[in-house]
């Protein structure tokens, strides 16, 4: 049976586009529009042989009320649990100490991705669209489209950009009602380096969290510790955000090779491994000015049809990409119902 609900997209299916899609579901049609072959954005799980790296958040904190609301349910069913690592501070000569941290880090059982599949699980009626890039978005308020070179998706009532802020400024119009908001954001990016150990390769440790106080280097976990996961040992390293952004383009096997020459030199662990050895770049990862601020955490050109939203709206944590989301839900059901999102 066809709905008879008003369509409206969303595309990116990290946190802010999953939270509000889930806020929305009662009220409209949802379709989901991902350039990845899986949900969840930066809350990302790679997979390869026997190892499995959260290569994008390593942790969450829930620091209001409303997101600790809506994780409850998540811990409720096991898909969520809290993480006690053993913290570390490396000084640059490699020598270190424990760091005293008792914030409750959040962790997805069976990888950060899952997220995405649980809350999938929960709405069966969304229409996803994965390894789909939409390069154009076309139509007016009430009638838009979404485009992959040759194909059309739509119409639609309303469309969520879940994006970053430049690929958002890449399809929306220049006069949109958010442009200068837009204009004034600035991301960095990120790189992760991902060490698969063999069997007989795990390293002896006396942490399985650290951070440096370094040039080039910011975080350092054992992934394969967290709560529920099985596999190999394994190991993520990740950078500076400006040291990233100053090499952002640079090819990934020379960010490699420093980033192990570097880790090694302070923490004195071989990256020499036998398991599995890549490294990712996000482009997009931290949000160094946001666009706008908790009084409004999202953007929206209602007479366009378009809205964007992300943690870079208000900060650069998952938190804040769910505050994102979830308030411009609300702000769309209040169009639905007061019929200025639809006229």
């Amino acid at each position: 049976m066809q709905s008879t609900k008003p369509r409206l997209a969303i595309v990116g299916t990290g946190m802010s586009g999953l939270a509000c899609a889930d806020g929305l579901g009662e009220y409209f049609e949802i379709s989901l529009f991902d350039k990845s072959r899986g949900l969840s954005g930066r809350l990302s799980t790679r997979r390869a042989d026997a190892h499995a790296f959260d290569h994008g958040a390593q942790y969450f904190r829930a620091g209001t009320e409303l997101f600790a609301k809506w994780l409850k349910s998540f811990e409720t069913d096991g898909h969520l649990q809290a993480w006690s690592p053993r913290h570390v501070h490396f000084a640059p000569d490699g020598s270190h100490k424990a760091r005293r941290d008792e914030s409750s880090k959040l962790v997805f059982v069976s990888g950060m991705s899952a997220i995405g599949k649980a809350l999938l699980a929960n709405h069966p009626e969304w229409k996803l669209h994965l390894d789909c890039a939409v390069d154009l978005v076309s139509g007016h308020a009430g009638e838009i489209y979404l485009h992959r070179g040759a194909e059309r998706f739509g119409p639609f009532v309303h469309v969520v950009l879940a994006m970053p802020p430049r690929q958002v400024q890449a399809l929306v119009p220049p006069k949109i009602a958010f442009a200068d908001a837009l204009a004034g954001t600035k991301m960095l990016g990120c790189h992760t380096l991902m060490l698969g150990y063999g069997e007989q390769e795990a390293p002896a440790m006396d942490w399985e969290c650290a951070h440096f106080d370094d040039e080039i280097l910011g975080y350092a976990g054992v992934n394969s510790c967290k709560p529920g996961r099985s596999g190999g040992f394994a190991i993520i390293v990740q950078t500076q955000n400006q040291w990233s952004e100053a090499h952002i383009d640079d090819e990934l096997d020379t960010i490699s090779a420093v980033m192990k020459q570097r880790f090694e030199s302070i923490t004195g662990i071989t990256t020499n491994v036998s398991g599995y050895d890549s490294v990712h770049r996000w482009r997009y990862a931290s949000t160094q000015q946001p666009a706008v601020g908790p009084a409004q955490p999202y953007l929206l050109d209602e007479a366009k049809g378009l809205s964007a939203t992300g943690d870079w709206c208000i900060g650069s944590k998952v938190e804040s990409a769910f505050l994102s989301g979830t308030a411009l839900a609300t702000k769309l059901i209040d169009g639905f119902l007061n019929g200025s999102l639809l006229s």
